[in-house]
């Protein structure tokens, strides 16, 4: 089943890779990210893995910490261009396991500890990773529309990553279902308008929530 929708996630980013770029046909357009980060070639850059272990509700969770510049470059040139300001936090990562999938499942069996050291025993820091896109979520929160702007990732590491967990989540005795490590939208948020915008909020971000392809600063300099 992985297999199918690797190939599948791996044809259509391609596929809207390739018809973002003909402005004609879908009306999104590039926008410019430094010249010292190709699409589709993972950061060579190293940053220190960051552990969220604090105490109460929500506070726990797995992510892969990455270098900001990159991405604050991709948030002010996405400002630019749709006229917009954007609430930022100021740093990158991807979030591999969330806070309600480790509160509401995972902690039943394993710990967050647990967690983190398994994936530094399988080198999350250097999980190669494509960025995609960049995405737009939006929902109505208390009767006024809200946006949230991120960088589409895509990394068969970071599954193989969750998947690790769901089997140690289920040789403790939990149920795979509860845990789907398949169930899983890689992306790094670059601003929101009011709040971040998740999942229960009805925004998915993967693909699908593209606005505009990435390109290669120089080359963008050129046109």
């Amino acid at each position: 089943m992985r297999a199918f929708q690797v190939v599948f996630f791996t044809t259509l980013s391609m596929s809207l890779l390739t018809s973002c770029a003909t402005q004609k046909q879908t009306g999104l357009t590039a926008l410019e990210i430094p010249a010292s980060q190709r699409r589709g070639i993972a950061n060579t850059d190293q940053v220190p893995f960051v552990k969220h272990e604090e105490k109460g509700a929500f506070k726990s969770y797995l992510a892969m910490n990455l270098p900001y510049p990159e991405f604050e470059k991709i948030r002010e040139s996405l400002e630019t261009k749709e006229h917009l300001k954007l609430i930022n936090r100021g740093e990158a990562h991807i979030t591999v396991v969330t806070p309600p999938e480790y509160d509401k499942v995972l902690s039943k069996k394993v710990s967050i500890r647990e967690i983190h050291a398994l994936a530094e025993k399988m080198n999350i820091q250097d999980s190669p990773y494509q960025k995609v896109c960049v995405g737009k979520g939006s929902s109505k929160i208390d009767g006024a529309e809200q946006k949230t702007y991120f960088v589409v990732i895509h990394s068969d590491r970071l599954f193989e990553i969750r998947k690790a967990i769901q089997e140690l989540y289920v040789s403790r005795g939990g149920k795979a279902q509860d845990f789907n490590a398949e169930s899983f939208f890689p992306h790094v948020t670059l601003g929101y308008t009011k709040r971040d915008l998740h999942f229960e909020d009805g925004v998915t971000k993967d693909a699908s929530s593209c606005i505009l392809t990435l390109q290669e600063g120089e080359h963008a300099k050129k046109k």
